[in-house]
């Protein structure tokens, strides 16, 4: 047997397609082998994608494991370096005593061998601006916030009033003029929730997010907890009450972030991979590309079984919602979030309400947009590239039977939602672009604009991005003291160790930033000179892509893309080309 049947060799076999093979017996022949060895098995975390099992899935997820665990090993040992630090710098404090402890005592330069670029500019000291809140959901996590279309009905009501000594105009009016915006985050309601100790708390927040009409700045309107006495807090509250209603709506925000980032990377980029699997040879150009960008693929969710969702293991020591209830996330969204076509960018984005049909949007800035845009455009610019090189027309895209094979594998056998059809009137070449555009975005920009290595300096630092309360919800408003709802010493350090463990800094000094996706001697040695040269060009405008991040810091009003933070999240050449955990 071809030893790249049981791992990932560095093959030198020239790329082909299957009608320009010499040998199609021994590749027909070669594909039914691997097919017999890669067994569709059970779902991993949830019922979404199958995960492969059978001789070669199971030497396949082995050979991921022990590329996973060396990296693993070199980001633990520099995390128990950095919590040495940290639980000294604690014990000389005599504990954490106030938020500015949380922020000062706990961060301030600590985590230099887990997290060397330390925490985006502004994130810590600016997190009890209105504006850093509301702008997190434009870059953050866009994912759950939708417009309140003028055509439906409001989420809740507020009473008579109240946005008008907000805004300056009524509820129905932002409502009307397309100017209201939703983050409902009601369902988590239903999730089982964690009984391990220490004692955690929450709501299932649904928050309300407006376009100002005369500043047009993008702002919080009010956040109702769904929870407990069903508080709706808005910023005519006090200054503590609605600092702490964000942290409310964190702690669901934060728990969402992470399950669709599972659902839509993880679930969709290995089903549509195990139908490849399945269907195209080795030496199918699209193949050699699809393996590069599933390294280490395998072991995701593996190490999501084994150390984060497994019964008392971190996930239900340290947040609200448990593992099975991030399993019941995962099983109710994966027709929905795991759509293949609904999730392409623009798409999903215009069914929102985010974007119109000219993909033009109405906020001051859209800081993800902005940047997964130009990103996404640099991977169908090089996918064009690459179809073209071995497809003159449609008709050779319908004459490649593993490719329709493909199509109608992940449709049927792998299960994946609102995948292409297969027959000849919709597989064409540009259908083709937009599948492999959308595979690389996903396992890079999707995943890493939500997990890797950003959360540890972003979005999910304390203590403004909770994991969990650590105090009941409040019945009444007045509350005067944030510290009881903030993670105890050791549990911050737990939580900030554990976030730390997705980030991967030794990847910018070994070529496995996205900037490198297709940048590999091994991988352009199989493929043609036009590939190469698109490989080039891409690698070149990740390049720019970086440098225009990099760059970024405050300008004169004080604020970086209209936010008071500076968003660097996505740059190319910080984060993986693959989804690694």
């Amino acid at each position: 047997m071809h030893p790249h049947h049981i791992i990932i060799v560095n093959d030198t076999t020239p790329a082909c397609l299957p009608q320009s093979d010499n040998d199609p017996k021994a590749r027909a022949q070669a594909v039914a082998t691997r097919k017999d060895g890669f067994v569709y098995g059970p779902s991993l975390i949830g019922q979404a994608a199958p995960f492969p099992n059978g001789t070669l899935g199971n030497a396949r997820s082995q050979h991921d494991m022990d590329l996973w665990s060396v990296d693993r090993t070199a980001i633990d040992n520099a995390v128990d370096e950095d919590v040495k630090v940290i639980q000294m710098a604690i014990t000389a404090n005599g504990g954490l005593h106030s938020l500015d402890d949380y922020t000062n005592v706990l961060y301030n330069g600590e985590w230099e061998n887990s997290n060397p670029l330390e925490e985006a500019p502004g994130i810590m000291t600016n997190y009890t601006q209105d504006l850093l809140f509301s702008m997190e959901r434009l870059s953050q996590n866009p994912y759950p916030l939708q417009l309140v279309k003028p055509s439906e009905a409001l989420p809740f009501n507020l009473p008579d009033g109240l946005t008008e000594n907000i805004t300056g105009v009524s509820l129905e009016t932002l409502h009307e003029s397309g100017d209201l915006f939703v983050v409902d985050h009601s369902y988590q309601t239903e999730y089982e929730k964690t009984t391990v100790d220490p004692k955690r708390y929450g709501a299932a927040a649904t928050a309300y997010f407006y376009i100002h009409p005369k500043s047009k700045d993008f702002l919080p309107l009010a956040i109702k907890t769904n929870a407990g006495s069903n508080l709706i807090y808005t910023p005519l509250d006090t200054p503590t009450d609605w600092l702490l209603a964000k942290m409310i709506f964190n702690v669901n925000d934060m728990f969402h972030s992470q399950m669709f980032h599972l659902v839509a990377t993880h679930d969709v980029s290995e089903a549509v991979h195990q139908a490849a699997l399945h269907t195209l040879s080795e030496n199918h150009p699209v193949m050699i590309i699809l393996e590069r960008l599933m390294t280490q693929a395998y072991s995701s969710r593996i190490v999501g079984e084994q150390l984060c969702f497994n019964p008392g293991g971190h996930w239900d020591q340290l947040f609200y919602v448990n593992n099975v209830g991030c399993r019941q996330f995962v099983t109710e969204n994966w027709k929905t979030h795991g759509a293949f076509q609904s999730g392409y960018l623009t798409n999903d984005l215009r069914t929102r309400g985010l974007i119109d049909e000219n993909s033009q949007f109405k906020f001051k800035s859209f800081p993800f947009f902005q940047d997964a845009v130009k990103i996404r455009n640099t991977f169908h610019d090089f996918f064009t590239s690459f179809i073209d090189s071995y497809y003159a027309s449609d008709a050779d895209v319908n004459a490649d039977f593993e490719v329709r094979n493909w199509f109608a594998e992940a449709e049927n056998a792998a299960q994946v939602y609102d995948f292409p059809a297969s027959d000849s009137s919709f597989l064409t070449k540009e259908t083709l672009v937009d599948v492999l555009t959308h595979f690389g975005f996903i396992v890079s920009v999707v995943h890493h604009g939500l997990n890797g290595g950003d959360p540890v300096g972003s979005k999910a630092t304390l203590p403004f991005h909770l994991n969990a309360l650590y105090a009941p919800l409040p019945t009444e408003k007045g509350v005067t003291d944030l510290l009881p709802f903030l993670p105890p010493p050791e549990s911050a350090i737990h939580y900030i160790g554990f976030l730390a463990t997705f980030n991967r800094p030794f990847y910018r000094t070994s070529n496995r930033t996205l900037e490198y996706a297709f940048s590999d001697d091994a991988l352009l040695q199989r493929l043609n000179d036009k590939t190469r040269d698109a490989a080039a060009t891409f690698m070149d405008g990740m390049k720019s892509i970086s440098t225009e991040i990099r760059a970024r810091s405050f300008y004169e009003n004080g604020l970086s893309l209209g936010m008071p933070f500076v968003y660097r999240t996505l740059d190319p050449g910080y984060i993986p080309y693959f989804s690694a955990v």
